[in-house]
């Protein structure tokens, strides 16, 4: 007689469809999580420094910052945020890729989809 935990976790794992498997395998070896964790931590720092910029180091004029400290916050957000969007954006796209790869590969086991290795 098997443990309960063990018939448990057998039924939550057959439950899991084909393609959400195959998606989660994708996602882990191509980069994909890392790509979108990258980003967003990209994007929050560079949310932070326009914060600090604005707030902590007196604010914006029509000139810009009345500090140095500001000016560098400023400078930090401007690489930050575009660059955050762009790297979180990319990450996005592999996932919904990777997701319609794994759905297309259960639906139609005869297409030629490349497997990673």
């Amino acid at each position: 007689m098997t443990p309960i935990s063990q018939s448990v976790s057998a039924a939550a794992r057959s439950a899991e469809s084909s393609w959400e498997q195959d998606w989660k395998l994708r996602n882990a070896e191509d980069g994909t999580n890392q790509l979108i964790r990258t980003g967003i931590w990209t994007l929050a720092f560079g949310i932070a420094a326009a914060a600090l910029a604005a707030i902590v180091f007196s604010g914006f004029t029509q000139q810009g910052p009345h500090s140095s400290i500001g000016w560098l916050c400023v400078m930090f957000a401007l690489m930050g945020l575009p660059f955050g969007i762009t790297v979180s954006s990319l990450g996005l796209a592999k996932s919904l890729r990777n997701r319609h790869l794994a759905r297309l590969s259960a639906h139609q086991p005869d297409t030629a989809v490349l497997r990673r290795r």
